[in-house]
């Protein structure tokens, strides 16, 4: 029995789960329980990609348990705001994929068509590896973040503070002062600000081509998010790849800057915010006027509207910068989650 039904062509669909997960807020969609939910979809705009993922909710589907959703939708009614050619070839597209098994060892079956694709999101999870092992070492939930990276961020901090500030006579009787610690540490909160944007538009909307490895790599590190940008366990960098990329950047850095490690830190500060925020605005239930319902707002403009605009997350200071801001729609009223 569907806990919440809508209907569309004839179809039934069970929206429950995806109520708290909706971008357009839960009070858009609660005087459409029982009732046809085309006026809305007209009225508020919806891409090709909400009409596609539709077939994750049809009463009959069990995907929502994470198993395996029945492929191929049949729509029975053509609208004249829907590129049903589109729909339809979306869907048959998907249904040649096997979503209990590994998706990248299936990757060569939607290459030709990878960039529609992944940006036709879907209400499911996603099976990257066969090996259990690495499969493991791709999600995590959002607490263990702050658990990892929190006392690496104190020992780095502290042992500094030690060996810079309080140093004495084993630093020549020159010791820093706090604000200039202060100062190098905030400069790596700034630094992270366009590492973050950075990362974003030119490595993880990095356009692969048609080579299949270099699709299965942008599906690895980010494409996955786009296609499944409700997974919660997905949503945050493990801990353990995140480690490896951060030595990576770090390497080089300390051979360039004078205070390599309180820059670090600052860079740490801002990506574990940055991490946290990105998990929020996907899960969290912000009130208007604050500055999360507008990144909330902002990012899921990203997602489903502008995919090559609107990079930022914690901030948007780089998408003025760069001209890649955009403005949201204007609404009447609040949206709530």
């Amino acid at each position: 029995m569907a806990e919440f039904p809508v209907k569309l062509d004839g179809q039934t669909y069970d929206l429950q789960k995806f109520l708290k997960d909706h971008p357009g807020g839960t009070n858009t969609l609660k005087n459409y329980k029982g009732r046809s939910i085309l006026e809305a979809m007209k009225k508020f705009g919806h891409s090709v990609s909400a009409y596609h993922m539709l077939k994750d909710f049809k009463v009959t589907d069990s995907n929502l348990t994470g198993a395996v959703s029945e492929n191929g939708r049949i729509i029975t009614k053509e609208e004249e705001d829907r590129d049903v050619a589109e729909i339809e070839f979306l869907e048959k597209l998907e249904s040649q994929l096997d979503w209990s098994k590994s998706i990248l060892r299936q990757m060569d079956i939607v290459a030709p068509h990878y960039n529609k694709w992944v940006n036709s999101a879907v209400y499911r999870r996603c099976r990257l590896f066969e090996s259990p092992l690495l499969e493991n070492l791709t999600y995590s939930p959002w607490y263990l973040v702050p658990l990892f990276w929190v006392p690496v961020m104190l020992y780095i901090g502290v042992t500094e503070y030690h060996r810079l500030v309080l140093c004495s006579e084993a630093c020549g009787g020159d010791p820093m002062s706090v604000w200039r610690f202060c100062v190098q540490i905030a400069l790596g909160m700034l630094m992270w600000t366009s590492l973050e944007y950075s990362l974003h538009r030119w490595v993880f909307h990095l356009d692969p081509g048609t080579s299949l490895n270099m699709i299965k790599l942008h599906f690895l590190i980010h494409g996955l998010h786009h296609k499944t940008p409700f997974d919660g366990l997905r949503q945050v960098f493990p801990p353990f790849p995140a480690a490896i990329l951060a030595w990576v950047l770090y390497t080089p850095a300390s051979m360039i800057f004078t205070y390599p490690r309180l820059l670090l830190v600052g860079n740490l500060i801002g990506y574990l915010t940055y991490d946290m925020i990105h998990y929020y605005v996907h899960h969290g239930s912000p009130k208007d006027g604050t500055y999360l319902y507008a990144m909330k707002r902002y990012h899921s403009n990203h997602h489903f509207v502008n995919h090559d605009k609107a990079f930022g997350i914690s901030s948007n200071i780089w998408d003025h910068v760069f001209k890649t801001f955009v403005h949201v729609r204007r609404l009447g009223f609040s949206l709530q989650w």
